[in-house]
């Protein structure tokens, strides 16, 4: 669906984990941020909190995708495992010379993506996005389009590879009519970064957002990646946040900005120990405020005192 959703998939998702929640976790993009929601995700599983259906764009996607095959405590020790492997060169090959050669030619991006492409085969663990136990759905960004897409079906490599395409960095995606939405797509968070709309059509009672997106900062260099992360950062904080109505409470954790670069993936064990505080902080207010709710249900209203006739005459007489 771009906005309004996929009008190609109508199955309502299958129910998940038995509890006395319906937990949806939205991922958002973040590049070598992504890692934060590695220790947001140990956190959530310590606490017993299971995700029914996940959304996610970019890094975020891939990390859902990763989980939504089996959301244990194993699976995430296997995440950690992948990202404490990952380096920049893994994701963004070749030198200064390489990106230079590549806008001599012309080519509508700086880096190959290639290297993002055995990732993300590496990664998947199935072909089709509706083939996943837990229901994800990937968000892109059509270049034809007026809004992100929140796909719940079709090849899950193309649709990875879409919504991680920064616009620049690398080369835009065509999607087959396979995925409900064909043609040129981009990086999901050119549209939605932090995708809590994603969410409505999952019908959440809870939603937990796992944010790595990048805080407001000045570019760090001239590059045209510093640049245009710093761009796509005012682009996203600008945008309008969805509202899932009074009835659903949203989560939040987000991490404090340690000035890495986002092609950087030397802090990645700080990243997940940042997303642990997140989490952990979440977890605390989302029991603050739980307790005072079952406090104020709980306070009987004050007593109001009946008046009989004849005392109401007693005191007009």
């Amino acid at each position: 669906m771009s906005a309004t959703g996929d009008v190609h998939a109508t199955t309502p998702p299958p129910a998940g984990p038995p509890t006395g929640h319906r937990n949806v976790f939205v991922l958002s993009g973040g590049a070598s941020r992504g890692a934060v929601q590695v220790g947001m995700l140990e956190v959530l599983l310590d606490a017993g909190i299971v995700p029914h259906a996940l959304v996610g764009t970019s890094v975020g996607a891939l990390n859902a995708a990763y989980l939504a095959a089996d959301p244990t405590h194993d699976r995430v020790r296997e995440l950690r495992g992948k990202w404490l492997q990952l380096t920049t060169r893994d994701i963004f090959p070749g030198g200064t010379l390489t990106r230079v050669g590549h806008l001599v030619r012309q080519r509508p991006y700086l880096f190959s993506s290639a290297a993002l492409t055995r990732l993300v085969e590496d990664w998947k663990p199935v072909d089709r996005l509706e083939d996943l136990p837990t229901p994800v759905r990937v968000v892109t960004t059509p270049l034809a389009g007026d809004g992100a897409v929140y796909h719940r079906h079709g090849d899950l490599a193309r649709l990875l590879l879409a919504s991680a395409a920064v616009p620049a960095v690398f080369a835009p995606v065509e999607l087959p009519a396979s995925c409900g939405h064909p043609g040129l797509h981009v990086d999901g968070g050119v549209a939605d970064n932090v995708p809590v709309a994603g969410a409505a059509d999952l019908a959440p009672t809870r939603v937990f957002v796992l944010d790595a997106s990048v805080p407001a900062r000045l570019p760090r260099g001239r590059t045209p990646i510093d640049v245009l992360v710093a761009s796509l950062g005012v682009a996203i904080r600008v945008g309008p946040q969805a509202d899932l109505g009074p009835s659903v409470p949203v989560h939040r954790m987000t991490t404090p900005d340690r000035g890495v670069r986002m092609t950087d993936f030397s802090a990645t064990r700080e990243h997940v120990a940042d997303g642990r505080a997140a989490a952990h902080r979440a977890l605390e207010e989302m029991h603050r405020v739980e307790q005072a709710q079952r406090a104020a249900q709980a306070t009987p209203a004050p007593a109001r005192r009946g008046v009989r006739l004849w005392d109401r005459r007693e005191r007009v007489a």
